[in-house]
């Protein structure tokens, strides 16, 4: 599955971008829809050149979300709105460097959802410290659903599993029912369910 990237460039460097499509899914955007991108859990490279009209105000809040990284187009610009060093790329800009730090990006990121803590290749209950480790297919899954909350399988079959439209879903109920036992394992209190041809995050309620 290519990782989902959300661009926000100038229309020029926007068709640069482009080349980039073999490794991740793209979106490009205009800068004024950064302000309200702060809060999402996307994915994004913001590219300045020093003539962005974006605020610095902005800047420093999207500096915040661990999600946005900046690529510079000299280290003045770095400089200019005192960016982070870790997810700030400063130019030149080859595609094999930044495929690197999304990938690494990615395999570091943690999200949390209920007492379950999930990380590329494993999840964790962050009160008892239960772990339990996830196949390649099973992160994919569990990182759309953290992202989604709710995903058609028939999205996760074409995009996560790379199973054609046409087959059965038996495939991937295999892997969802293989994430619930593991889920349950170590005492997670969400769980996933299939309904209406979706598939969700659900946290189990005390009271029923």
């Amino acid at each position: 599955m290519r990782i989902k990237l959300e661009i926000y460039s100038t229309e020029v460097l926007k068709n640069f971008f482009m080349n980039f499509d073999k490794f991740f899914e793209l979106s490009t955007k205009n800068f004024d829809e950064l302000e309200g991108s702060i809060n999402e859990n996307n994915l994004s490279l913001v590219f300045l050149d020093g003539s962005n009209i974006t605020s610095e105000k902005i800047l420093k809040k999207i500096c915040k979300n661990k999600n946005f990284i900046f690529i510079c187009k000299d280290f003045s610009v770095f400089q200019k709105f005192s960016l982070i060093q870790k997810n700030t790329i400063v130019s030149p800009l080859s595609v094999n460097k930044l495929v690197d730090m999304v990938n690494s990006f990615v395999n570091s990121k943690k999200y949390k959802f209920g007492n379950t803590e999930f990380f590329y290749s494993a999840i964790n209950n962050v009160e008892s410290n239960e772990k339990s480790y996830l196949t390649q297919a099973e992160t994919h899954i569990l990182l759309k659903l953290f992202h989604e909350k709710n995903v058609r399988k028939k999205l996760l079959e074409r995009d996560v599993l790379e199973i054609k439209s046409d087959l059965n879903t038996s495939s991937i109920e295999s892997h969802l029912n293989r994430i619930r036992k593991k889920l349950k394992r170590i005492s997670s209190n969400f769980t996933i369910y299939s309904k209406d041809q979706y598939v969700y995050l659900e946290i189990f309620n005390p009271s029923k």
